[in-house]
């Protein structure tokens, strides 16, 4: 399941690498909702002083003055009337494409037009009414004047001729907006000018506006935005400075693209396609006045004079009929007009927000470091640290977005590296407690009946730690449990009755040494194999084997009342104990893996289980386990012997709780009986074991014992033992 997880978090990883190089329009759509939450959330402060004011031609204006477009003598009046106040330039975002209808000459001819009696002609309507064409009369009052008429993109119309040029520092950007086509003005009125710009703010998929044109392409000639243009013809300068790529013999991606522009003193960042970003103060109601109180004023109005000496002054409608309304990311509804102002704001105070070609490439690393790192802590199963990385990455990269907007004007997209640690994180996650589950449930079913509840649930807390796969080198206490005599007893039995007798037999001892803390490892037909310190360690292993000793007679005892109340045989049992070191774990083949022990001392465990039968005892216990005694119980040894497949001798003994009756008697006449045999005293010996035999203790065959001592006595008369001999017996057979 690890390799899936890696497999999983690498992939998603380089799938989101994919897409914050490539992002789909989706993606696109939702960067921008980030950008504009930063918006939202820190707008540009709007400075009461910034030089630049809206005359705004409202509902209002068109009630009272009439339906649009006015005449020109009104827009004309207008001109005279903001110069008057003290306006450093002027900007219609409106167009004049046509001649004035309502002008004087217009109006005789349309009279003439359907009329069946004799028309006046513009002599006869009096000396004292002005017959200047309207649009005249808007061009005289442009005349030498800073004013800037607008110029629109479109399919179709004769392209504009730019008033002033641009410098380009290298090739000009193909990726600039073009237009095949344009909606200009009279040309008496664009002769007139002092500069044209364009007023083709375009939009965003989703009809909000976030960024502009501020240069464009009619036809090979560019022309700049009605703003740049408002700034030009304000200081005075000459022309604008478009900056590329190419500036300083660079280019990026092979592609020449736009870096800044440059208008007299004042400078500001493009994207590449010659786009300005705004970064919008939203509507401000000091920043606009109405037309009215321009056109109603008598003579010089102090107040209003003050709103607008010495600002450029922008001329628009905020009426719904116009169609100039725009979205933004702090409107919802505003005029058009409303966007070149902040735009001349934002220049003149030096307010930008900016993206740089690098920000991208930022993007795409801290994508691909955070995917790796949550895939890695994943494959470590590391789900708390995991989580902190993950909320880490995804708290610093929001924070990162908006100090770097607030501080510093840079738009970072957080939004790829937040998605990547969830899409990285949850799964990796998942599959890794899907893991773990499986794996407890494994362990449960495994080992659900050979270990107690306690140690199961040790266990699931570190499964790899605890069951080492890979097999780890540690000191064990291992007991065989065997049925004594169950050929004998299970002759001429149906094979039902000796499944209920072998399951009713093993089922007590199993159960009563998994509440000793057993880990039951294998069941061999009439025999049992458990083994203490693993898979949990614990320091008192032999002590605790040797405490279930006498309960595991205790349940063989309530095992046999049970057979004998089915009419089933008694059962006796056998018990080899041994403390060692073995190796432990999982093995067996690729497909088929058990828990178990291997080695010496496990074998000599179970050679020991093979003595009880010639020692008559219940029990046969190794040196190493006999060390670790508790005090309730006393070790008896039996025999020094070396047990078939090992060259060393070892003592043997029987463990017995003190309180059994006889003990003492039996410890001391048999400790006594071995002295004398060792000391190669035959008589004396035979005449002790004899007295040895006389001894009745529960759970040891004394005769039994003794006889097996006589035996050898016997053959050392015979054949006397080698120089040296300390009383061993080699053993020639397991049992």
């Amino acid at each position: 399941m690890s390799r899936v997880t890696v497999v999983l978090g690498l992939a998603v990883t380089a799938a989101m690498v994919g897409l914050t190089a490539f992002p789909p329009p989706i993606l696109d759509r939702a960067r921008d909702a980030v950008f504009d939450g930063y918006q939202r959330s820190a707008p540009r402060p709007y400075d009461p002083t910034a030089p630049v004011h809206i005359i705004d031609i409202d509902e209002t204006a068109l009630e009272v003055y009439g339906q649009w477009p006015w005449p020109r003598s009104y827009m004309a009046e207008m001109t005279d009337r903001l110069f008057d106040h003290g306006a450093a330039a002027i900007g219609f975002d409106v167009l004049f494409p046509e001649p004035d209808r309502t002008s004087p000459e217009l109006i005789v001819e349309s009279w003439a037009r359907f009329s069946d009696g004799p028309v006046p002609g513009l002599a006869d309507l009096g000396a004292d009414v002005d017959f200047t064409p309207h649009d005249t009369r808007f061009a005289q009052a442009m005349e030498g004047r800073s004013v800037v008429l607008s110029v629109a993109g479109g399919l179709e119309g004769t392209m504009p001729e730019a008033v002033a040029g641009f410098a380009v520092t290298g090739a000009t950007p193909t990726t600039l907006t073009t237009y095949p086509g344009a909606i200009g003005n009279l040309p008496e009125l664009t002769a007139a000018a002092s500069g044209i710009g364009t007023i083709s703010l375009g939009r965003n998929a989703d009809g909000i506006t976030r960024t502009v044109p501020m240069v464009s392409d009619f036809g090979g000639v560019l022309i700049p935005s009605l703003s740049a243009e408002l700034l030009r013809v304000a200081q005075g300068a000459g022309g604008h400075v478009l900056r590329t790529t190419q500036a300083s013999g660079e280019v990026s991606g092979g592609t020449v693209a736009a870096t800044a522009m440059q208008v007299g003193g004042l400078a500001f960042p493009l994207e590449a396609d010659g786009r300005f970003r705004l970064y919008f103060a939203g509507y401000q109601p000091q920043r606009v006045t109405p037309v009215g109180d321009l056109l109603e004023a008598d003579g010089i109005d102090p107040a209003l004079q003050q709103r607008l000496a010495g600002r450029i002054i922008l001329v628009g409608s905020s009426a719904q009929g116009l169609f100039d309304i725009r979205t933004t990311p702090l409107d919802g509804q505003i005029a058009g007009v409303t966007l070149h102002a902040e735009i001349i704001e934002q220049i003149v105070a030096g307010a930008f927000l900016s993206r740089p070609d690098w920000m991208r490439g930022l993007e795409i690393l801290i994508v691909a470091l955070a995917g790796i790192a949550l895939t890695i802590l994943n494959r470590l199963e590391r789900p708390v640290l995991g989580l902190s990385a993950a909320l880490s990455v995804s708290g610093g990269s929001v924070l990162g977005g908006i100090l770097a907007f607030t501080q510093m004007g840079v738009l970072f997209n957080p939004l790829m590296a937040v998605l990547t640690s969830v899409l990285v994180y949850i799964p990796g996650t998942t599959l890794g407690y899907l893991a773990k589950e499986r794996a407890r449930r494994s362990i449960r079913e495994r080992f659900a009946r050979f270990l107690p509840p306690d140690l199961i649930a040790e266990i699931e807390k570190n499964p790899t730690a605890a069951l080492t796969p890979e097999g780890a080198e540690r000191d064990l206490t291992v007991m065989f449990v065997d049925m004594r005599g169950f050929s004998t007893v299970t002759e001429g039995m149906s094979p039902d009755r000796v499944v209920t007798l072998v399951n009713t037999f093993l089922s007590a001892v199993a159960e009563t040494l998994v509440d000793h803390g057993a880990t039951i490892d294998k069941f061999m037909g009439d025999a049992v194999m458990a083994f203490w310190n693993a898979p949990i360690e614990r320091s008192d292993h032999a002590a605790a084997a040797l405490g279930a000793l006498h309960a595991v007679n205790d349940a063989a005892e309530q095992a046999n009342f049970m057979l004998t109340s089915q009419g089933l045989p008694r059962v006796n049992l056998g018990v080899g104990l041994n403390t060692g070191p073995a190796s432990v774990g999982l093995m067996g083949s690729r497909d088929r893996l058990s828990y178990t022990c291997i080695g010496d001392s496990v074998t000599l465990a179970a050679r020991l289980e093979g003595l009880t039968r010639i020692y008559g005892t219940r029990n046969c216990v190794g040196p190493n386990a006999v060390a670790e005694c508790p005090p309730h119980l006393q070790a008896v040894t039996l025999d020094l012997i070396a047990v078939k497949g090992f060259a060393r001798a070892v003592e043997v003994a029987t463990v017995l709780p003190r309180m059994t009756p006889g003990l003492e008697g039996f410890a001391d006449a048999l400790a006594k009986a071995r002295a004398t045999y060792i000391a190669r005293d035959w008589t004396g010996a035979e005449a002790a074991f004899l007295n040895v035999a006389k001894i009745k203790v529960p759970t040891c065959n004394t005769g039994l014992l003794a006889q097996l001592y006589l035996d050898r006595i016997a053959a050392h008369k015979e054949d006397p033992p080698p120089e040296g001999w300390a009383g061993e017996y080699v053993a020639l057979s397991k049992r």
